[in-house]
């Protein structure tokens, strides 16, 4: 059980700071907006009063506790991810990960997640169909999702061997 424990934080947190790198890297570069992580902590504590969608209109900046939630919320998920690749292809995957299984959680699943859970919880539409530039985000999500898959199996190989 600690191994699992020690392998998921280790491939999920790791993975997930490669992926916000990337996405520093792309604003110093190109200005791409980061995604607001303290929107996404204002959304997860509306949950709990029942608003399934963010609401888009709401223009105060978050606050600490929202963001602290959001930030909290996006490593956890990075952590479920890797907690997945063990669920699906067994301990043995730890000890020897194989690239497949990677692209399977870090790609495709988190892709699919983003566009049909995600994007419709932020109040973008399944699919992202209410924003402006769709074509354009969902590429620059897959994109940065492999790059997220990059740094599982960066990880994952470097747990492996350590």
């Amino acid at each position: 059980m600690n191994t699992l424990i020690i392998f998921s934080l280790v491939v999920g947190i790791g993975s997930t700071l490669v992926l916000d790198l990337w996405g520093m890297l792309l604003f110093k570069l190109k200005g791409t907006t980061p995604t607001d992580w303290g929107s996404v902590g204002r959304w997860l504590l509306g949950l709990r009063q029942g608003a399934w969608v963010a609401i888009q209109q709401d223009t105060r900046p978050p606050s600490a506790v929202e963001k602290i939630s959001g930030w909290t919320f996006h490593y956890l998920v990075g952590v479920a991810y890797a907690v997945i690749l063990v669920i699906g292809w067994g301990m043995p995957f730890i000890q020897a990960p194989t690239l497949l299984p990677i692209i399977l959680v870090g790609i495709v699943l988190s892709s699919i997640a983003g566009l049909m859970l995600f994007m419709p919880a932020m109040g973008a539409g399944f699919c992202g169909r209410k924003i402006p530039n769709r074509g354009a985000a969902i590429i620059m999500m897959i994109i940065a999702h492999t790059v997220f898959a990059l740094g599982q199996y960066s990880f994952t190989l470097l747990y492996a061997n350590a």
